[in-house]
């Protein structure tokens, strides 16, 4: 199976029998096939596991999540051809072609995501950024009440070529309701057409405007987080790295899924999971080129933070890794990094999943109590860490 980009993942479900189906989400109107996709998407994990080809995969005393098992038994293990990579860089050759992918990505997502209560209030907005403006959507849950609230700056993933504030509109409200916090999420320029720098520029002019305007949505100034999932968590390390070297106020701390790390492709995770769990080494090949097409740049600090000497100073961290994924090991790595450099890391490997879980988490079970957890650890840390440095600072 290649990227979930190219390939319509539950389709295969649709082989089985369901009676039910679920109504349309008042966020989405399905289409009959996406309505029966979702409905035996949906069956209990036992029906998944009495339907598995072979024994349930265990790679490093782990068992993969059944449902994601299944998928990848029903869908063939190709390795990467010259054929499927020429297919992967056509889709993006064109503006027609880029059009289309964004769309279908943006729409897989929301549908395989779940649908939490309702905002306190949603708001788009387009700031300015040092290129061009930057749209934004705030989001304020109801749980967490009046008064201000810690802010966290987010950024979506998509290997900086897909990927947008609509595909990760429902992910972003989980994690608002269950870390009782206000997101930001920051819609920045896609590569091919804006490659390394501007991502970067945008991520960090989204964080510095957030700064500066949070008293206008009800943030507070001491209480800001980055965070973002996959090449967001990249842009989120980005973020903090630039303010660090510029002696400018950090975040206070950073939330980052299954991170990209650095652009090689060496490590036993790459090994193990390189082709047919959903980021192949193709794809990840077509996006260095695409975002980084200096290769000089891609072993730069403020590309590539992790290739920095030392990362002491930056922001106490989460960082939640998947099992079932070839960035696993670099995440791993980055922990240790920021370990070894002083910085207080919370390191969660959910080891049954495969990389983008967040987008998964309406219909696998075990997504969605990842993503409920790592939100709600946030939440707590966040407000935690400025308590402690307030207390600090008033004892001093």
């Amino acid at each position: 199976m290649r990227h979930n980009l190219f390939v319509p993942v539950l389709v295969a479900i649709l082989l089985s029998a369901c009676s039910s189906q679920p109504a349309d989400p008042p966020d989405l109107q399905l289409t009959t096939q996406e309505r029966e996709t979702l409905a035996a998407a949906r069956q209990p994990e036992s029906w998944f596991v009495s339907h598995l080809k072979g024994p349930r995969e265990k790679v490093d005393g782990d068992l993969l999540n059944p449902k994601m098992q299944y998928v990848l038994e029903t869908f063939s293990r190709p390795s990467s051809t010259p054929e499927a990579e020429q297919e992967e860089r056509a889709a993006f050759a064109t503006e027609e072609g880029r059009r289309a992918a964004r769309a279908s990505v943006d729409r897989r997502w929301t549908i395989n995501a779940k649908l939490t209560a309702d905002m306190a209030s949603v708001e788009d907005r387009r700031i300015p950024g040092r290129d061009a403006e930057i749209p934004v959507r705030i989001y304020r849950p109801k749980s967490a009440g009046e008064g201000t609230l810690p802010v966290l700056v987010y950024f979506h993933g998509g290997g900086y070529i897909f990927g947008s504030i609509a595909a990760v509109d429902r992910q972003v409200r989980l994690i608002a309701n269950e870390a009782e916090v206000i997101v930001v999420s920051v819609d920045y320029r896609l590569a091919p057409e804006h490659p390394y720098p501007a991502p970067q520029n945008d991520a960090e002019d989204a964080y510095l405007w957030v700064r500066d305007n949070a008293a206008s949505f009800g943030g507070d100034v001491a209480r800001i987080g980055v965070g973002g999932d996959s090449a967001g968590g990249q842009l989120a390390t980005v973020i903090s790295y630039r303010q660090l070297q510029a002696k400018r106020p950090l975040p206070l701390y950073q939330l980052l899924y299954y991170p990209a790390v650095h652009t090689r492709q060496n490590d036993r995770s790459y090994e193990l999971f390189g082709v047919g769990y959903g980021l192949d080494r193709s794809f990840v090949d077509l996006v260095v080129a695409m975002a980084f097409p200096d290769p000089a740049v891609r072993d730069g600090d403020d590309a590539i933070p992790f290739n920095a000497t030392s990362l002491a100073g930056m922001p106490a961290t989460i960082l939640a890794a998947a099992g079932y994924d070839p960035l696993r090991s670099s995440g791993r790595a980055l922990a240790r990094k920021l370990e070894k450099d002083g910085v207080s890391v919370i390191y969660l490997n959910f080891s049954s999943l495969t990389h983008s879980f967040l987008n998964w988490s309406g219909v696998i079970d075990d997504a969605d109590k990842a993503a409920t957890l790592t939100a709600r650890l946030f939440g707590q840390a966040i407000r935690s860490r400025a308590a402690q440095l307030a207390e600090t600072e008033g004892g001093s």
